[in-house]
């Protein structure tokens, strides 16, 4: 990590959508349990297995777990990512090869940081869905798709980055 360029990289129109996205879901995650509270019952569901079904109950004010979580991250996230100087790389960081490796990698965390918070938002709605009896756990394909979603960006990015 010794002596790796400090570059400030301008975002493009794709980085500008991405944190878009993410800030669009990140105030929904805080909007939502704002509007269904006041309906809720006192206790909802609070925790789900591998299949989506839920397993433990608690009280109306777990209901802000999600959200604290998503915001904590999403704001870590967003601030380390102004810093890619810092960041492990699989490979050599040079002055060529720094503004590229760079872009690849904040554009990763930019994508997971969306995948994280849409991940938040639909486990805080879906939490809500059931405990209002609309709704019976997250779904079988909850699990499967947010780890192929979280998996397969990463390896997205491990092959963009090893190329030359």
């Amino acid at each position: 990590m010794a002596a790796r360029p400090i570059i400030k990289l301008e975002w493009t129109a794709w980085d500008k959508i991405l944190e878009g996205l993410g800030f669009l879901a990140l105030v929904l995650l805080l909007v939502i349990p704002i509007y269904y509270y006041p309906e809720l019952p006192d206790r909802i569901p609070k925790h789900y297995d591998a299949t989506g079904q839920v397993t433990a109950y608690g009280g109306k004010g777990m209901l802000w777990v999600m959200p604290i979580i998503g915001l904590i991250t999403y704001a870590g996230l967003f601030f380390i990512n102004k810093v890619p100087h810092i960041f492990n790389y699989p490979t050599e960081i040079t002055t060529e090869n720094a503004e590229r490796q760079y872009r690849i990698a904040t554009r990763m965390i930019r994508t997971l940081n969306v995948i994280i918070v849409y991940t938040f938002l639909y486990t805080s709605y879906g939490t809500i869905q059931n405990a209002m009896g609309i709704q019976v756990g997250l779904g079988k394909a909850f699990i499967p798709i947010f780890l192929i979603a979280l998996f397969g960006t990463i390896v997205v990015y491990l092959v963009k980055a090893f190329r030359k």
